[in-house]
């Protein structure tokens, strides 16, 4: 009994009873207050889900189809089942792939990183003023800024399509929204508004900058972005440049450049049906692989006057071809021009220049010095203008260049061409033309404007040919650089021609009865020159390559004195510059003087060459 009473004593009270009840009931309770706000929050996810056109997320078991039905209900079972999976899939909205594209991201890193600020933007849309060598600058040193803001711009905007097409990426405002809201990494609304604001900004800025820099390319091409593009896969043809009075020489040169084996596509360029006759164009049409191309309405030249010899950059530019070898109308070929594109400094630099005759000395280093933005280039430094040995450097006869990757080169090259070309001194502005020998020197000077050296000027030499006349030195004259040179080692540097006349007679009365007189010891060299109009670049061999100036003595004459020359040799000048001998004469005839080791004859093959060309020029002249 005492073990009873214990065991009452130890079992729970009511108390403890009534409070382990309550406890449950509240666990119970709040158990099913959990339950009921998860079921209400599925609820609304469910319904949130039907008002956005999408299926609750839940997984669905495919019922089993009857062994028992016929092969119709089983197809018409199974076209039931993909008709209800179309709806299904029509009712979920297609989601991109999410995937990182690296070069677009990085070409828009640096878009953003590009922009300019408030006062560079300023110094480079503002309006260009000056004039001459100081203008010119100006202009060099803003295209040197537009060349470093256009290539970041390409970058974003060209989508490669495969090896021969590239396209121009337009929407560019909906591409960035959508690549952001579907990469791996995406962007929070509000910076994706921020990178779309930079890029509009970025892009209002490039098209008031390009409009400083270039205007004239509109309309008919959008931008520059178009126009380079344009010709990015364009391949390689033969530019020229013609109107009625060229055409004889463009014919003569269309059957020469066929005769030498050349197959490259021809582009002529006119300027308008005032320069070249439909009926001509008609006839140009005609000839298998040429196509005639009116200029006047891509170029906007208002304000100034698109004509003469300031078409040639303009006919490159827009010519279709990627790689160009412009040839003037009256140049003409000993070989195949399509090899110039295989010459090594071509294919190292993009373009390729012809050097022009070393005429009279002229003194151009300080106008350089005015002109090109520091550093100065060493192909400068080593070109004759800086050096004081002539004011002609290049010929334009021949260009060759690589457009895509000289663009903005072009570009300035045509400008000096075109809004910069003409002065007026009535308002005190100096045109390039007042500075340079028409459009030859601009294509250079371009390029060093836009702070772009890739370029070269051929190796071979320079030469005129026809028929050499011939004469000795006199002998006076050998005394005379003799004692030139005897002055210049003792640094006196000039010539008391009294003095060389006495030590001339001198010499002849000393001599003695049993030994040969100064006289007969002196054996004098032979001299050769050859007057013509005919410029003639050679082959680094020192063969003949090319010529302008056509065929006649005189293009110039009435047509009833109009003769054909004859070239039977050709004089070359010599790589000493201070030996050199050049008189240029009326009718853009020229005459150079030379040593005999620098008069060659032209082989028969090249002669031949030079009969068919006259047989060809028979039929038009």
């Amino acid at each position: 009994m005492p073990r009873l009473g214990n065991f009452r004593r130890l079992s729970p009270s009511s108390d403890f009873r009534h409070r382990r009840t309550s406890r449950y009931v509240k666990l119970v309770l709040t158990s099913f207050l959990i339950l009921c706000l998860i079921f209400f929050y599925t609820d609304s996810i469910h319904q949130k889900g039907e008002l956005l056109g999408r299926k609750p997320l839940k997984q669905t078991e495919e019922e089993p189809v009857p062994t028992s039905l016929t092969n119709p209900q089983l197809e018409s079972i199974s076209h039931n089942v993909k008709s209800n999976e179309r709806a299904t899939l029509a009712q979920k909205p297609l989601k991109s792939t999410k995937t990182k594209d690296g070069d677009f991201e990085e070409a828009l890193k640096r878009l953003e990183d590009s922009l300019p600020g408030e006062m560079e933007t300023r110094w480079m849309l503002n309006k260009i003023q000056g004039t001459g060598a100081q203008k010119l600058r100006e202009i060099g040193l803003r295209a040197r800024e537009y060349k470093r803001f256009f290539r970041v711009w390409e970058n974003l905007h060209f989508v490669e399509g495969g090896s021969d097409s590239t396209f121009i990426r337009s929407d560019m405002v909906h591409y960035i929204r959508r690549y952001f809201s579907t990469t791996l990494d995406d962007m929070s609304p509000s910076a994706v508004d921020r990178t779309i604001h930079t890029y509009e900004k970025f892009k209002a800025f490039m098209t008031k900058f390009g409009q400083l820099i270039a205007g004239w390319t509109g309309p008919y091409f959008t931008d520059h972005m178009a126009l380079h593009l344009s010709f990015k896969h364009g391949g390689r043809g033969i530019v020229v440049t013609a109107g009625n009075a060229q055409v004889p020489h463009l014919k003569t040169l269309i059957h020469n450049v066929r005769d030498v084996g050349c197959t490259l596509p021809i582009e002529v360029m006119y300027l308008d049906d005032n320069d070249m006759d439909v009926d001509l164009q008609a006839e140009l049409d005609a000839l298998d692989g040429v196509l005639v191309r009116e200029i006047a309405p891509m170029v906007d030249d208002q304000g100034w006057k698109l004509t003469g010899w300031a078409l040639k950059p303009f006919a490159i530019l827009f010519s279709s071809f990627r790689e160009v070898i412009f040839v003037d109308a009256d140049s003409l070929f000993f070989q195949d021009p399509e090899f110039l594109f295989e010459d090594e400094d071509y294919q190292k630099n993009g373009a390729l220049f012809f050097k022009d005759r070393t005429l009279w000395p002229e003194w151009k280093r300080d106008w350089l010095k005015d002109l090109l933005p520091r550093p100065i280039s060493p192909k400068v430094l080593a070109s004759r203008y800086w050096r004081g040995e002539s004011g002609h450097q290049q010929e334009s006869g021949v260009v060759v260049v690589d457009k895509w990757r000289h663009f903005i080169a072009m570009l300035m090259v045509c400008r000096m061409n075109g809004p910069e070309r003409n002065g007026n001194k009535e308002q005190g502005i100096v045109g390039v033309y007042d500075m340079v020998y028409g459009d030859k020197e601009t294509f250079w000077l371009g390029w060093e404007l836009v702070g772009d050296t890739d370029y070269a000027f051929h190796r071979g030499g320079v030469a005129v040919m026809g028929h050499a006349e011939s004469k000795p030195i006199e002998k006076e004259t050998i005394l005379s650089e003799k004692k030139e040179q005897e002055d210049k080692e003792k640094g006196e540097g000039k010539i008391d021609m009294e003095e060389l006349r006495r030590t001339v007679e001198a010499a002849v009365e000393e001599e003695e009865e049993d030994e040969p007189s100064l006289k007969d010891t002196m054996t004098a060299p032979m001299v050769y020159t050859i007057c013509a109009p005919q410029l003639l670049h050679l082959t680094k061999e020192g063969r003949p390559l090319w010529f302008n100036g056509g065929l006649l003595d005189n293009k110039f004459a009435e047509k009833k004195d109009q003769e054909f020359g004859t070239f039977p040799e050709y004089v070359a000048e010599p790589n000493d510059v201070t030996t050199v001998t050049w008189q240029l004469l009326g009718s853009n005839k020229a005459c150079l003087t030379g040593e005999v080791g620098v008069k060659y004859v032209l082989t028969e093959a090249e002669k031949g060459k030079v009969d068919m060309m006259i047989e060809h020029a028979k039929k038009y002249y």
